[in-house]
């Protein structure tokens, strides 16, 4: 393999700029890193893990990891894939710091970043609420050359950064379309979220939204919330069923409230002639569709989206691999109860 003193000459430079370049330590002229960057990616270079860990052991890199709704089931795979690998990587120096907050806070995110700034962490993994002060407060960590993974939810910014999740507006689209494929004859749908400013629930319901409206006799008829609370999406759906009693299809495109939903439908006696889509394979949404109350629900991966996640921020910050990608999605796949 190529060593670092032979870029160097290849490259017209010092040993101690493509050092630098490595580490992601000092100032380059972009010119001059381009062209170390291709030269490393053209031989397949890859900085010794074990050699780096010797520095990165005494520099002590730290993750900062903002999960917040931390609560819901959605996120346990999450955090738990998380922890697993975060456990694998210390050996090699990478420290972690953990703000798990509940509920979705904006003024609760900009503290857990703020806090972690404070302690020096290098790099962040957040599930990014949608709000100015949130997007700014993110915005202001890429300034200074603090390395942002947004985990699930993208951030609305232009800025560099990674986004670890799934496509959320194909996730809307097939929803829909598989909706349409369940239900025979005319469709009459509610679609129930969160109401959270969270960026891909609304591309999910915009997809959902656009691809339902395509297809003949089929009518968005109602869009209600349930702020991830089971009490809340019991009686956001009582009241749209008894609005809207022409409804005959639910699209659950938040798993939060899962368990209210399917309560209200079986309360009103509508399990068997209502078609029902969810998002997750939460504990919640796998009883509903061993009790036929779910058709079939939509599965993003979240075990893997934890994994690679930290395996992006350890590669930055140990194996000083920059991302090959801004965008890491994973597959929208369509579950039903013979495939769980």
């Amino acid at each position: 393999m190529i060593t670092i003193k032979q870029i160097a000459e290849l490259c017209g430079v010092s040993r101690g700029t493509v050092d630098r370049v490595i580490n992601g330590r000092g100032k380059v002229k972009e010119e001059k890193r381009a062209r170390i960057l291709k030269t490393m990616a053209e031989f397949g270079y890859r900085p010794n893990p074990a050699a780096r860990a010797l520095v990165s052991q005494k520099q002590g890199p730290i993750v900062g990891i903002i999960i917040s709704a931390s609560e819901i089931q959605f996120f346990s795979p999450v955090i738990d894939a998380l922890r697993k690998t975060a456990a694998y990587y210390e050996r090699f120096g990478l420290r972690t710091e953990w703000r798990l907050l509940t509920g979705y806070s904006a003024a609760d995110q900009c503290t857990a970043i703020a806090d972690l700034r404070k302690l020096g962490a290098s790099a962040i993994i957040i599930t990014p609420i949608s709000e100015p002060d949130v997007i700014r407060t993110i915005e202001d960590c890429i300034h200074n050359e603090i390395f942002v993974i947004a985990l699930n939810n993208d951030v609305a910014s232009n800025l560099p950064h990674v986004y670890v999740g799934s496509d959320y507006a194909e996730g809307g689209r097939t929803a829909a379309a598989l909706l349409r494929k369940l239900h025979a004859g005319s469709v009459h749908a509610v679609a129930i979220y969160s109401g959270v400013r969270i960026l891909g629930h609304i591309h999910r319901i915009e997809g959902f939204r656009t691809r339902l409206s395509v297809e003949p006799d089929c009518v968005l008829t109602d869009v209600t919330t349930h702020f991830d609370d089971d009490i809340q999406a019991y009686e956001s759906t009582l009241q749209s069923l008894d609005a809207h009693p022409e409804i005959n299809a639910f699209f659950i495109a938040t798993s939060g409230g899962t368990h209210g939903v399917c309560k209200a439908l079986a309360k009103m006696g509508r399990t068997e002639d209502i078609t029902v889509v969810s998002f997750d394979i939460t504990p919640a949404v796998r009883s509903a569709m061993q009790s036929g109350i779910i058709d079939a629900a939509i599965y993003q991966h979240p075990r893997r989206q934890g994994q690679i996640a930290m395996q992006i921020a350890y590669d930055q910050l140990i194996s000083g691999i920059s991302p090959s990608r801004s965008k890491y999605l994973m597959k929208n796949e369509i579950r039903i109860l013979e495939n769980l």
